[in-house]
């Protein structure tokens, strides 16, 4: 459901003209027109190296390209990324190809503004400078990458398709209405642009001030420069939960199905799970031929906010992920559904929290494979900015398939998107690292530690991992297992985070290297070693014992 920015935008371009018309290239795009309106809006300006005829109309084609594709890659990212993380894999991408162009390209310098829930974030590689105006002072917001040129053809240190590997700068700022941001192009120094442009500050609020700029800069260096000028005359409202909210959202909360009805296509069946303010509940889709499980909101949801945003926030960062470890989430058009409720496919086998309660103890191989596929979870949650806050067996899913499902997205944390909601609290307090505690933001280290708790408990048969006062290392409950696993639960479930692995994929590393080297063997067994001493105190001792005996008989 496409929805307005909330940007109100005045922006102007200003052309040398010439070979600058070829080189250089402007665009404001804006979500809406992507299919992203929650991306906000995108400001470029690109300006590609190459001299003669030939390669100038390379250049052209180089340039328009770099920046269309740009914005493609940026708008068509994943939600749950951060805008500076959606630029930064949309530029890789770009990079790739135009370091791949055999004839005809160019290296490409680009800048850009991302606006997006009244942030703004900066993206610079190449030569191309940004300058905000704000009340009057001047303020730049990129360094270009410019060294002295030793050649007539002017070429920066880092550029759009210059090397295989892509450098960035990246930067956020908070948006204020008002701000005009200038964006240049086709400049080869960076010495005296900021003098150049002082002046242009008492011109701030005039329509031609984007040519005032190139004006002002005509003295400098660079025979082909553009400008663009952008005013922020109004910021989109503040709504802290916005970036997340679910199409979903205006849907009502029906009664709780029977067995036998039919929901939107959907015929209900057995009740698999009932909950304070949830139920989950088998179904057949009627349309698609399939079994599925729908987890509908009982109405009691409506009396707790914080579990009501987080019904919506699963539906929303659920339609996102796409993993072969964590719980899929079937979309199904919006026109289709009459209430609220979540739809994922049916999943034969039963919850880690059931399997560890039940003999025979988690053998090393099964556990571990189990790890792996649970460090991988998480590690694909981590690539698209998702914390998930909330690990534990009763949200990890063994199917009978062998495979691993991770489930509940409810408290999910979003470190790209929710800055207002770092310190907000989630998941089960007993499988929370001590630093969320104290208000941390939860992190890729957290993350292992409630990991960590989780695959210990799998080993142990239920049992956590510390007492009341103590830990409990592993190896008093399982002697049986290699020292190896208890050292690397004891690294994850260290108290300070620097003192854990960095994140998930390092934890499973470690428990790959456990296995890889040999360290899997049981303990040894300890053995009885005699000495000599004991050799001759167990001769004394039978001696003692036969002379005892012979004595009692003598006495009968």
């Amino acid at each position: 459901m496409a929805e307005p920015t909330g940007w109100s935008i005045q922006v102007t371009f200003a052309n040398q003209g010439g070979d600058a018309v070829a080189r250089n290239f402007y665009a404001l795009y804006e979500g809406e027109n992507f299919g992203a309106p929650g991306r906000g809006v995108l400001a470029v300006i690109a300006h590609a190296h190459a001299e003669g005829g030939q390669m100038l109309q390379g250049a052209q084609a180089a340039v328009q390209s770099a920046a269309h594709s740009f914005a493609e890659g940026y708008f068509g990212g994943r939600r749950t990324l951060s805008p500076c993380k959606a630029a930064t894999l949309s530029l890789i991408s770009v990079n790739r190809w135009l370091a791949g162009q055999k004839q005809g390209g160019a290296p490409v310098s680009l800048s850009a503004l991302l606006l997006q829930d009244q942030r703004l974030g900066l993206v610079q590689v190449g030569a191309c400078q940004v300058y905000r105006l704000r009340g009057g002072g001047l303020t730049p917001l990129t360094f270009p990458h410019i060294r002295l040129p030793d050649t007539a053809a002017f070429v920066p240190t880092r550029a759009l398709g210059l090397e295989t590997d892509l450098a960035l700068d990246l930067a956020e700022k908070e948006a204020e209405a008002s701000d005009i941001y200038l964006l240049v192009a086709g400049l080869t120094v960076v010495e005296g642009v900021y003098a150049a442009l002082v002046p242009v500050a008492a011109q701030a609020g005039e329509q031609g001030l984007a040519q005032a700029v190139l004006t002002a800069l005509a003295p400098l260096p660079g025979p082909d420069k553009s400008v663009m000028a952008l005013t922020l005359q109004n910021l989109p409202e503040a709504e802290p939960d916005e970036t997340v909210r679910s199409a979903l959202a205006h849907l009502p909360i029906r009664p709780p199905p029977r067995a036998g009805d039919v929901w939107d296509g959907f015929e209900i069946g057995a009740t698999l799970f009932r909950g304070r303010y949830t139920m989950m509940v088998a179904a057949r889709d009627l349309r698609a031929g399939r079994e599925v499980a729908l987890k509908i909101p009982l109405p009691s949801m409506l009396q707790d906010e914080v579990f009501s945003a987080g019904f919506m926030r699963e539906a929303w960062i659920g339609a996102t992920v796409r993993s072969q470890n964590v719980a899929h989430y079937i979309e199904i058009p919006n026109e289709r559904r009459t209430s609220l409720y979540l739809v994922m496919p049916l999943y034969h086998g039963e919850t880690l929290e059931k399997r560890l309660n039940r003999a025979p103890l988690m053998s090393l191989p099964e556990g571990v494979g189990i790890a792996f596929r649970l460090c991988e979870a998480v590690q694909d949650l981590a690539a698209i900015e998702v914390v998930h806050r909330d690990l534990k067996p009763d949200n990890v899913m063994l199917l009978e398939t062998g495979d691993v499902r991770l489930l509940d997205l409810g408290l999910a944390y979003l470190p790209g998107l929710d800055a207002a909601n770092a310190a907000r609290p989630g998941g089960t307090i007993r499988y929370m690292a001590p630093e969320l505690l104290k208000g941390t933001p939860a992190n890729a280290r957290t993350e292992v530690y409630a990991l960590a708790v989780s695959i210990y408990r799998m080993f142990s048969g239920g049992a956590f991992p510390y007492g009341q006062h103590e830990t409990w290392p592993l190896a008093r409950l399982r002697p049986d297992l290699p020292a190896w696993l208890g050292e690397t639960l004891g690294k994850a479930l260290a108290a300070r985070p620097e003192d854990r692995f960095a994140d998930a994929g390092a934890f499973a590393l470690a428990l790959q290297l456990g296995l890889r080297k040999g360290r899997d063997a049981l303990p040894p067994r300890k053995r009885f070693v005699f000495s000599s001493l004991r050799i001759w105190q167990g001769i004394a001792l039978l001696f003692a014992l036969l002379f005892a005996i012979t004595w009692l008989r003598a006495m009968k």
